[in-house]
């Protein structure tokens, strides 16, 4: 597998230690993901995912995934391996079930192209802390797994690969998250409950896998600057973001939002519309890390 290393300031090669982009000076960027990705069959996968048991209103269905990306040539981050051993080890597995998922062990794919490796990691359950939720902040929330037609496949691959290479970090754990929000002629949809927040990590990426039945000028990304750890009026992107587009943006410099979504043609689809999206968020210890135990409905 071959991606090309998409990001100016970032080096990243199979037999060195990755040089990471330096963020002092990245907002964010909107690349095509169609040029690398072939997600001509993700949106069907999205009828599966459950609706979101968080939002009483109904209209989000979330799946979710936890990878760890580390390169060959970087030392492991020593609290990643122990945060991992400790969750197992609340979750019930002995040393010898968690040690499958530390650096010292195996990955289950490794890209000689760019010399990252995987671990797809258990079904942990995911917490934000409520400095940046203030919905469901420091709430415990469970989430059924991503299908693995979609977290095996080559193109999933090439998306990890593509968000790790970008940004050129040495490791991280990789929460994905596989969401849709839609709406009737009757109820509109809200991707972020949250109203213009932070999620706490360093950078985030989103791809948008799908706009069905939408209106054009609903499900708006905007983003305005941070001003030490607060929002400021000044709204520096506010743009429709087609399907096969992915846009990184700096978590520590923006916040964000995305506007409403209302139906297109009520006489299309029962008058329902969609809008499917993943996102990705690399995390180092302390921050919004995986929580066990481990759901025993998802082991």
């Amino acid at each position: 597998m071959n991606v090309d290393n998409p990001a100016p300031g970032a080096i990243v090669k199979p037999r060195e230690v990755p040089v990471p982009l330096d963020l002092s000076d990245f907002l964010y960027e909107a690349i095509d993901a169609t040029s690398f990705l072939d997600m001509s069959d993700w949106a069907t996968f999205y009828d599966e995912i459950p609706v979101d048991p968080y939002i009483q209103e109904g209209y989000r269905y979330k799946a979710i995934g936890w990878f760890r990306i580390k390169h060959a040539m970087a030392a492991a981050i020593e609290g990643i391996d122990a945060h991992i051993a400790e969750v197992n080890r609340l979750s019930g597995m002995n040393d010898e079930e968690s040690s499958q998922y530390l650096s010292s062990s195996r990955p289950d794919w490794q890209d000689e192209a760019t010399g990252y490796c995987c671990w797809q990691l258990p079904q942990y359950a995911m917490q934000q802390s409520i400095k940046y939720n203030p919905v469901h902040g420091d709430m415990r929330r469970e989430y059924p797994r991503i299908n693995e037609h979609i977290t095996r496949s080559r193109d999933f691959h090439r998306l990890l690969l593509h968000y790790a290479a970008y940004f050129g970090w040495s490791d991280a754990i990789v929460l994905v998250q596989f969401q849709r929000v839609d709406c009737y002629s009757d109820r509109k949809g809200l991707p972020a409950v949250e109203g213009f927040h932070q999620d706490g990590n360093p950078h985030v990426g989103m791809l948008i896998v799908n706009r069905d039945n939408i209106a054009d000028d609903s499900g708006v990304s905007q983003y305005m600057m941070d001003d030490n750890g607060k929002r400021t009026d000044i709204l520096i992107f506010d743009t429709t973001i087609p399907a096969g587009q992915l846009i990184y943006w700096n978590d520590k410099r923006l916040w964000h939002y995305g506007t409403e979504i209302r139906t297109a043609n009520e006489n299309v689809n029962g008058g329902r519309g969609v809008r499917d999206i993943i996102i990705l968020s690399a995390k180092t210890p302390p921050a919004n890390m995986p929580i066990g135990p481990i759901p025993a409905v998802f082991r």
